[in-house]
C-alpha cells in the first residue's frame, strides 16, 4: 500500500481507519500537471470536509473528446483526474494509519 502526505493530508491507495466523510473528485485540465498538483487540490477538498486523509486514492490521465480539441483557445489535449474517499482519522488511530 502506497502512502504519502501532501498539504497535511495523508494519501493512501488502500483503506484507512476512521470516519468516511464522502467521495472526492478533482480534475486539472493540463496534460503536464504533476500528481502532486492534483493531490494538493484533493487535499484542500478533504480539509474543507473536515478530513485529514484520503483513502482509495486513484489518479488517471485521459484525453479530451476530439470536438474540444478543435478549439484554438485550448492547447492541451488531456486532463489529470483523481478520486478518493475523505477520511477523518482520530489521533489515536493515526499511528496505525501511518504504518506501511
Amino acid at each position: 500500500m502506497s502512502k504519502s502526505i501532501v498539504g497535511g493530508v495523508l494519501f493512501s491507495d488502500g483503506d484507512l481507519p476512521g470516519e468516511n466523510l464522502g467521495q472526492l473528485v478533482a480534475q486539472i485540465s493540463r496534460q503536464n500537471a504533476l500528481p502532486s498538483d492534483i493531490k494538493r487540490k484533493l487535499a484542500q477538498k478533504a480539509k474543507d470536509l473536515g478530513a485529514n486523509a484520503v483513502s482509495n486514492f486513484e489518479i488517471a490521465q485521459a484525453g479530451h473528446h476530439w470536438v474540444f480539441s478543435l478549439s484554438l483557445l485550448k492547447w492541451d489535449t488531456e486532463s489529470l483526474f483523481a478520486v478518493g474517499q475523505a477520511i477523518k482519522i482520530p489521533k489515536e488511530l493515526m499511528n496505525e494509519a501511518l504504518k506501511p
